[in-house]
């Protein structure tokens, strides 16, 4: 009895901090996307960029947190619950993650330091067409990937009836449409940079 409640609590902290990684993750890229989005005609201070900066540690912390949850996840499965490894939504889900680790690489490499070049001015009169739509793109990858593992989280009607290439299809699929809207606002977005340099 004391086996099973002290597994039950294991499982339960891992919940917990995969949950809390999601909720840090999502909230502070969202917010991160919304800001870089009202600030792209605004001058890049100092301050903003701290502020973007800050926001994309919790991003990261977020991330991580996933990460380890998720990998806690799969060895608690391993140990106590071998069949729910046969969930094919646990190995969806880890490929939207890793999906996300990318993404986040070149948030790291590309976006940020970019931003940082933009100080004392504004992102559309330092950033090049092709670098809006990076940043774009970047943004579009960060929107989907985060909401999709909370999608699936509470579709719990997925357990053991979707193939982890259906989860996967789907993403893509959902992604391709974000990706569409995405684009539209970018090119109104890279049409009034040309406005203003005229």
């Amino acid at each position: 009895m004391d086996d099973l409640f002290s597994i039950l609590n294991l499982k339960c902290i891992i919940k917990f901090m995969h949950l809390a990684g999601l909720a840090i993750g999502l909230g502070c890229a969202w917010m991160l996307d919304v800001f870089i989005l009202k600030h792209i005609k605004k001058e890049i201070t100092k301050e903003k960029y701290q502020t973007i900066e800050f926001v994309s540690k919790f991003v990261f912390t977020g991330l991580g947190m996933l990460w380890i949850s998720g990998l806690l996840f799969i060895i608690h499965y391993y140990l106590y619950t071998p069949e729910n490894l046969m969930n094919q939504k646990i190995w969806g889900k880890l490929f939207i993650v890793l999906i996300l680790t990318v993404n986040g690489y070149f948030v790291h490499k590309l976006i940020i330091p970019k931003i940082k070049n933009s100080i004392g001015s504004t992102l559309l009169n330092t950033l090049t067409v092709y670098e809006i739509m990076i940043v774009t793109a970047v943004g579009t990858i960060s929107f989907v990937s985060w909401l999709f593992p909370i999608v699936l989280g509470v579709a719990k009607t997925l357990n053991f009836t979707v193939s982890a290439i259906d989860i996967i299809a789907f993403y893509f699929l959902f992604l391709v449409v974000a990706a569409i809207i995405a684009n539209i606002m970018a090119q109104i977005i890279i049409k009034s940079k040309v406005v203003v340099r005229k």
